[in-house]
């Protein structure tokens, strides 16, 4: 390959900023940027621009966004259902003939079981080759903390051809999201460098090392959407740059808000089978999942079907006037998938050398209770109370809590924060009814006004057995941003490693003047 080959990237000002084709293709590249920065629009550009070059990678694509390359450009989608390939091909003869056809490809990972089994094999098999045959080829992978975290679980292959593919022509770009989580080892191999915007403290501190200037460092909070330093050998000095437009559509856009005439109650509820009776009251109706507009899931599968349902909530239909009467009527039977997330956490523990210890639980993710589903669902206190606090209101909320009296100068010794923001805070747990104080002299205590107990995140809760399904889910409310500022008041050296959304069956019953929830796999009563 030419190594005067420049591939536009972006602007900087009125300069268009270009990047040497040689050493991203050879080289190691990271793109960093929290979600929402631009980080796989600016992925797309780059493969778009080697595409427009004749040169060949592929791309792990784990969302199943990648797809739309092919609007433009001539490249094999190895995948699922609607791929060009199956992804259960032989990877050595894939590999070998699109290196010597110069075919790109996109590994189209989203559907597959074990991303990571298939990420591995993959790897492995493109290192092997590329020992033999030491033609430039690029590597990119998506969600690089998921397949190279800093842990034993980080996938070896990868690893292999950061530290020795550059000889053998094997080019690695990893991108991530959360640069805190990434094996050092892989990501300190990265010559080049695109980092956008940034917030979290542990990921600022991660990409701390490709700054030398300390104000640099500061601006990534404050960049714009598509917005990156460019750095390392791909560009002549470090650069700010807006990303250039791609040339095909991106599939990762956030849906835009678009205004729409609203629709009439009275057909939408005859459309889904619901029918006004002459008392004023709807029919009775049983709705199952894939009945009505039906979403794919990655659920756990329920064993109770209709017609146990329907003998399990006759038995719990009670008579209107005690022992005479009819039986309550019931209004509708209805099977949703409740969203739970399993979180991984890595904690530090030990009083001289300090460990790494893996820690895992179940949260419901419109509650925050905590959940436990071995032998069904099984409810406790949770992280609720502290869901919309950050992570300063809960250190004072935990001091508060341990200490039962408290004022506001031990606060300071304890927590490490300014008088002026502890004050702040103790406003707004004050104006959420959580604390109050007593005065004894003129010291105000401040003691709690809630029932509360500091939520046990050192639990050790298997991540459930999941598939999926076509089903109607309720809305998930907890984002993985929210749990770590919470895990992080709760622990501030522990950090989230795994955020896995999974939704669980329950059969939500309707009856006159009261509501039933019973257990999708159990059949037991929540």
């Amino acid at each position: 390959m030419d190594d005067k080959i420049q591939l536009l990237t972006g602007k900087s000002g009125e300069k268009d900023v270009v990047i040497d084709a040689q050493e991203l293709v050879t080289g190691r590249t990271c793109v960093i940027g929290q979600s929402g920065s631009g980080k796989s629009y600016l992925i797309a550009v780059l493969c778009e621009r080697l595409l427009q070059n004749n040169i060949a990678f592929c791309i792990v694509d784990t969302e199943g966004e990648y797809f739309s390359l092919k609007e433009k450009f001539q490249m094999l989608w190895v995948g699922g259902e609607e791929a060009d390939v199956n992804i259960e091909i032989d990877f050595y003869d894939l590999i070998t003939k699109s290196i010597k056809n110069n075919v790109s490809l996109i590994l189209d990972v989203s559907d597959a079981l074990d991303q990571r089994k298939v990420i591995s094999d993959f790897a492995g098999k493109l290192y092997k080759i590329e020992n033999q045959v030491r033609q430039p080829y690029l590597l990119i992978v998506e969600e690089a903390d998921k397949f190279v975290p800093q842990s034993k679980d980080s996938l070896k292959e990868i690893e292999e051809i950061s530290k020795r593919g550059r000889k053998r022509g094997l080019g690695l770009l990893v991108a991530t999201q959360r640069p805190s989580l990434v094996n050092k080892n892989v990501l300190s191999q990265c010559g080049n460098q695109f980092i956008g915007k940034l917030t979290t403290e542990n990921d600022l501190k991660a990409v701390d090392l490709f700054f030398a200037d300390r104000k640099e460092l500061e601006l990534l909070p404050k960049l714009s959407i598509g917005e990156f330093f460019v750095m390392g050998n791909s560009v002549k000095e470090k650069t700010r740059m807006q990303t250039a437009g791609r040339i095909t559509q991106h599939k990762g856009l956030t849906p835009k808000l678009i205004q729409k005439a609203t629709g009439k109650i009275t057909e939408l509820k005859t459309s889904l089978g619901f029918v006004e009776s002459p008392g004023g009251l709807d029919r009775e109706k049983v709705t199952v999942a894939g009945e009505i507009g039906g979403v794919k899931l990655n659920s756990v599968g329920a064993n109770i079907l209709k017609e146990q349902i329907e003998a399990i909530v006759e038995e719990k239909r009670k008579k209107k006037y005690w022992l005479f009467g009819e039986k309550e009527h019931v209004k509708s039977i209805e099977l949703i998938h409740h969203p739970f997330v399993w979180i991984e956490i890595n904690s530090p523990e030990g009083f001289i050398m300090k460990s790494l210890t893996s820690h895992s639980f179940i949260v419901d993710s419109v509650s925050g209770e905590f959940v436990d589903i071995k032998n069904g669902l099984k409810y406790s206190t949770g992280i609720s109370k502290l869901i919309g606090l950050n992570e300063n209101e809960i250190k004072i909320l935990l001091e508060i809590f341990r200490n039962n009296k408290i004022t506001i100068v031990d606060l300071e010794i304890k927590t490490k924060l300014s008088e002026t923001t502890i004050r702040n805070i103790i406003r707004h747990l004050q104006d959420r009814k959580m604390i109050t104080f007593s005065k004894e002299g003129n010291l105000k205590l401040y003691s709690f006004l809630i029932n509360f107990e500091i939520p046990n995140i050192k639990q050790s809760l298997n991540c459930p057995e999941i598939q999926q399904i076509s089903g109607k889910a309720n809305t998930q409310v907890l984002t993985e941003e929210t749990l770590r500022k919470i895990i992080k008041g709760i622990d501030e050296e522990a950090d989230i490693t795994k955020f896995e959304l999974f939704y669980y069956p329950i059969w939500f019953v309707a009856l006159e003047n009261r509501k039933l929830r019973i257990d999708g796999v159990t059949g037991k009563e929540i």
